[in-house]
């Protein structure tokens, strides 16, 4: 073995897979699983893949403020299971989260369990093997998986961020290994999320938001799309959550599955109005609150809308995003974020 100031070889003879695994997790390189070794030529092609220049600094990861070259970009994305195809998406992703708007050094040492959370849409999305049907947040699909998991590869290898060190959160969560999906755009009966954003239809565009434990949320009863809305509402409303706890603050993301965007689509329902109703209906009484969070909230997160006495989920129904994913069934997911807003980028592919 030979270590440079930025680089690590690795010489195996016998068992090159384990050992530099051992190797690999003893010095707390790795998310406590497995990874590909990132041999030269693996990391090589997937840079070739890319076309860009593997010294060119995408961005700097804090808390250590580390500089993301393509090169160390790359390595992470072998060692996370990624194809070379798969590497343009993660420099979109590592773009989006070194924005300064996206305050990536509050999610790496905050004591919250919250970690990025990349949504892919476009018309690459399937060309390159991403989920955006059944099972579209859990285990199957490699390049869900591995796209999710080398953005966390980098934010601990690059970033600096281990869990019980750097990383501060009380508990974590399963999201924090990799979390990851496309948006469900053929069953989707409104314009797709980067459309609504202003990105070209063609265009294939990753949206990266903090993202805290999902919530699920299930109906197998109604049938129009006020009983929908109401219970949407009314699963919203959790006292608990950072988006309440801190009086309206930070994002909503709902994960819409087909069968309800449908059904709120033939009712002549908009996304705006769907925001909208969720906004007006998903409220927490000021009075409900403990005296010491009511009395919090009311110094440190007065809002005009406190007036009424009621907390909101956030400040505005525009921090309210709709994406719709999933496939067959009743359940959509709501994804609470404690910062806003998500950040953009366009996926820039050699070819």
């Amino acid at each position: 073995m030979t270590v440079s100031e930025d680089r690590i070889v690795i010489e195996v003879k016998d068992s090159p897979f384990w050992e530099v695994n051992d190797y690999l997790y003893r010095n707390r390189l790795t998310d406590g699983l497995p990874v590909i070794p990132p041999t030269s030529d693996l990391v090589q092609a997937a840079i070739a893949e890319s076309g860009r220049d593997p010294e060119e600094v995408i961005g700097e990861v804090p808390p250590l403020w580390s500089p993301a070259t393509v090169e160390k970009i790359a390595i992470n994305c072998v060692m996370a299971g990624c194809e070379p195809q798969h590497l343009p998406v993660v420099i979109a992703a590592v773009e989006a989260v070194t924005d300064p708007v996206f305050n990536l050094y509050g999610i790496q040492a905050t004591t919250n369990p919250e970690g990025p959370f990349i949504i892919v849409n476009g018309p690459r999305r399937h060309s390159l093997g991403i989920n955006c049907g059944s099972g579209a947040l859990g285990p199957g699909w490699r390049a869900n998986a591995a796209i999710g998991r080398a953005m966390r590869l980098i934010l601990m290898n690059v970033g600096g961020a281990f869990p019980g060190e750097l990383d501060k959160s009380t508990l974590g969560f399963p999201g924090k290994y990799t979390m990851c999906c496309g948006e469900n755009e053929e069953e989707n009966p409104w314009e797709p999320f980067h459309v609504e954003k202003g990105w070209p239809a063609e265009s294939t565009v990753v949206t990266v938001t903090a993202a805290n434990a999902t919530v699920n949320v299930v109906d197998t009863e109604s049938k129009s799309a006020a009983a929908y809305l109401r219970t949407l509402a009314g699963s919203v409303a959790i006292q608990g959550t950072n988006n309440f706890a801190y009086g309206g603050s930070g994002e909503l993301f709902v994960l819409m599955c087909p069968e309800w965007a449908q059904v709120l689509a033939e009712e002549g329902y908009n996304k705006r109005q769907v925001k909208e109703y969720i906004w007006r209906n998903a409220t927490i009484p000021l009075e409900s609150f403990s005296p010491d969070v009511a009395d919090a909230i009311r110094r440190k997160y007065a809002k005009p809308w406190l007036a009424d006495g009621l907390v909101r989920v956030t400040e505005s129904p525009d921090d309210i995003q709709i994406v719709v994913v999933g496939g067959p069934g009743p359940h959509t997911t709501l994804v609470f974020s404690p910062h806003r807003p998500p950040v953009m980028r366009e996926v820039k592919f050699r070819r």
